[in-house]
C-alpha cells in the first residue's frame, strides 16, 4: 500500500524542489512531476515526491483522515 501525505509548500527552491510543510514537520520535496506550484499550494507528497496538487479543504479532510486512523479506532472504521 502507498500512503500520500498532504502536505502545504511553504518555500520554492527552483524549479524541481520545494520545501513543504505539515504540522511542524518539514521536508524537501521533489516538485518535477507537478506543475505551476506556489508558495501555499497543497500537494500529495509520497516517497519525497510531489504527486498532485489538490485544494486547501481536500488536503484538510485527508490529513484529518489521516490522522483518525493513525489515532487507532478500536473497530477499525473511521467515522465520517
Amino acid at each position: 500500500m502507498c500512503l500520500g501525505i498532504p502536505y502545504r509548500v511553504v518555500a520554492i527552491h527552483d524549479e524541481e524542489n520545494c520545501l513543504v510543510q505539515v504540522g511542524s514537520g518539514l521536508r524537501h520535496c521533489f516538485t518535477g512531476l507537478v506543475e505551476g506550484i506556489r508558495v501555499g499550494d497543497w500537494l500529495v507528497v509520497h516517497a519525497g515526491f510531489a504527486v498532485e496538487k489538490i485544494s486547501g479543504d481536500d488536503a484538510r479532510k485527508n490529513i484529518e483522515l489521516i490522522q483518525s486512523y493513525i489515532g487507532g479506532e478500536e473497530d477499525g472504521h473511521v467515522s465520517s
